[in-house]
């Protein structure tokens, strides 16, 4: 199995847990006490033994792996190491063969060869090179080809180059150049059989091939030492033991396969041949492995073919410039491993199953008190009887809360009995109260009669004023909810102003300068009043010159900026940040105006925030000497439903 697919399979696994997990917890919240502390048992118990064992279980995975690549690879190294000892040997044959001098002059010696000479080169040269051949055992040929015409062929070394077994060698030759190269083919045990047709002899040879040059470098023919395949690599080309699950492939480095792609192997499955019903992986199959998974001098990597686990191990062979491949079959190893871990957990789960029925019997016992005492409490709630007695009794932690629940009870009967008292003690003062209230029509129709008086003797002024104060107390008693447009407030401060105006010779200018889009908007009652109040008493009361306040609005967004400016002494940095710290100050009970500043402003700020949360309130800023400015941060929220330049209007009230 490839550590990609792992992975997937890993996270995917941990999706599938995640989703029982919440499924399981929300069937959870509807059961009762005593299964969720059995599923908790289950919980604490079962996960650990199972994540213990998943992890023992992996190491072990883990450790097989390690063992069979370290034996496979020693496998594979004694293959490699003996593939490079006959390439050496089949090197130095040809190298030896050819670097005789006799049997040099022999192939290159352009005129007619005596009798004389033949018979002392049979005699003396020729037993040499029979020799190599018979001190190598597992060299099957040494042969030697020539295009000189002079030359006589002496079976079996020394041919013509007509009889080369592949003709597309002297081309090879010509590229190479004087270098060896390597190359696999089926030819005859005997040239001389293979030319009398004997196609049955054939076998498969690795043969070293070599370009013999005369002097000046000219082109002499070739030298040819082939060695049996089986004997060359016995393990890839030979049968394997019964006992070894896994098969050897020598794959060519550019080309797939050496030998223009057919097969090296003796056997045309690329599988443990060992299985008893071995699946065969196609050879494209095995191309397709060492074009993807072969990188460098040698490595391993694993895979998986017909749902059967695979590992694969490779090492370079240097001169053939091909690959050493041996594909190990894991089903049989791995396999075991799985069966042994899948009944681990299986004797896992069946102890917690036999202990969760062991627990469910002893936890019914144990809260069977619990059960007696909800039973009570759901009779308190459907029937009201405060007068229940629970029987339940002990010194355990149920019978303790059957004993709080029972002083419960009584504090409540207590309780019922001291609120009916109370009831009726609020209910005799409301009565009296209402006996005492003064109505406030006869208050309105008084500043009535005086404004017509005042006007009859042409005191307008002391009529607008009587006007603006019968206002004011309208204002000030109809509470019928807790914000108002600004619209009605700023109608508030030109009646305030206006009687202000009369103490003060009409020295208080107000400008109003707002849109038609802001008279709509919301704000708490009496939001305005404290402010321009303390702008009057404390802007102003020590100046000279005339006072303005400019009421402006600014949108931001979901944000409106009501600012109340005046022109008047202005106030300190350190006095403005003192104000600011009062604002911020959480506890009304212990709150300085004289220390921090206006009480005024602090309630003002402190209704805003309680009415719109954090961020809305006051902002304070001023020029000492010049003006001072009071920010009201509001919603942009609309009194009434229905405006179009606000799409969340709400109603305070």
């Amino acid at each position: 199995m490839s550590g990609r697919v792992r992975s997937q399979m890993k996270s995917l696994l941990r999706r599938h847990i995640w989703q029982w997990l919440t499924d399981t917890a929300d069937q959870l919240g509807g059961c009762s006490l005593q299964v969720k502390l059995i599923v908790a048992y289950i919980g604490v118990i079962l996960i650990p033994v199972v994540v213990f064992s998943l992890y023992t279980f992996h190491q072990l995975y883990e450790n097989t792996m390690h063992d069979i690549t370290v034996q496979n690879q020693y496998v594979l190294d004694t293959e490699l190491a003996q593939i490079h000892s006959n390439m050496e040997i089949m090197e130095r044959t040809a190298q030896l063969a050819i670097s005789d001098r006799n049997v040099l002059h022999y192939l290159t010696e352009e005129r007619e060869i005596s009798s004389d000479e033949l018979v002392q080169f049979n005699l003396n040269v020729f037993p040499n090179l029979q020799h190599l051949l018979y001190s190598n055992p597992n060299i099957e040929n040494i042969r030697l080809y020539t295009n000189n015409p002079q030359a006589h062929e002496i079976w079996p070394m020394i041919f013509n180059e007509s009889r080369l077994p592949k003709t597309s060698w002297l081309t090879t030759a010509q590229h190479q150049q004087g270098r060896i190269w390597w190359d696999i083919y089926k030819g005859p045990k005997s040239l001389l059989q293979g030319q009398a047709g004997q196609e049955n002899e054939a076998v498969q040879y690795m043969a070293l091939l070599r370009e013999i040059q005369a002097s000046g470098g000219r082109h002499a023919g070739l030298v040819e030492t082939n060695m049996r395949l089986e004997l060359f690599s016995p393990r890839v080309f030979g049968t394997p033991p019964r006992d070894y699950a896994w098969q050897m492939f020598i794959l060519n480095a550019e080309d797939s396969i050496p030998n223009g792609g057919k097969l090296v192997s003796s056997t045309d499955i690329a599988t443990a041949s060992i299985q008893p019903d071995p699946i065969p992986i196609p050879l494209s199959h095995v191309h397709h492995l060492l074009q993807s998974r072969v990188q460098g001098q040698g490595g391993a990597f694993d895979f998986t073919y017909g749902n059967k686990p695979y590992l694969g191990l490779y090492r370079y062979i240097e001169g053939l410039d091909a690959y050493l491949l041996n594909i190990v079959a894991l089903d049989g190893p791995l396999s075991d491993l799985r069966h042994k871990r899948n009944a681990m957990l299986l004797i896992i789960c069946i102890l917690i199953l036999l202990m969760s029925v062991i627990s469910y019997t002893l936890h019914a016992l144990i809260l069977k008190q619990l059960h007696t005492l909800r039973e009570s409490m759901k009779r308190v709630q459907k029937e009201g009887d405060f007068q229940l007695t629970i029987p339940v009794y002990g010194r355990g932690e149920v019978a303790e809360l059957a004993l709080y629940f029972r002083s419960l009870l009584s504090r409540i009967n207590v309780l019922i009995a001291e609120a009916v008292q109370k009831q009726a003690a609020a209910q005799e003062a409301e009565l009296q109260g209402l006996k005492h209230q003064i109505d406030s029509h006869f208050l309105y129709n008084t500043l009535e009669n005086l404004k017509m008086m005042a006007e009859m003797e042409r005191q307008y002024p002391l009529s607008d004023a009587l006007t603006s104060l019968g206002s004011m107390m309208r204002y000030n008693l109809q509470w019928s909810r807790p914000c108002v447009a600004l619209r009605d407030e700023i109608r508030h401060i030109q009646h305030y102003v206006a009687i202000m105006n009369i103490r003060h010779d009409n020295q208080i200018g107000l400008d109003i300068r707002l849109s038609s889009m802001f008279m709509e908007l919301e704000m708490l009652k009496m939001s305005l009043q404290p402010i321009v109040e303390n702008a009057i008493k404390h802007g102003w009361s020590t100046l000279r010159r005339p006072f303005l306040i400019t009421i402006e609005a600014y949108s931001k967004q979901d944000i409106v900026e009501l600012r109340i400016q005046d022109n008047g002494v202005g106030i300190s940095e350190e006095r403005k940040n003192a104000i600011m710290a009062g604002l911020m100050h959480s506890d009304m009970d212990s709150y300085e105006p004289g220390m921090h500043g206006g009480i005024g402003l602090y309630n003002v700020h402190r209704r805003l925030s309680m009415q719109y949360g954090v961020g809305y309130g006051i902002k304070l800023d001023s020029i000492p000497g010049q003006s001072t400015t009071v920010t009201l941060i509001l919603p942009r929220r609309h009194i009434t439903r229905g405006e179009d330049y606000d799409d969340q209007a709400v109603d305070c009230g």
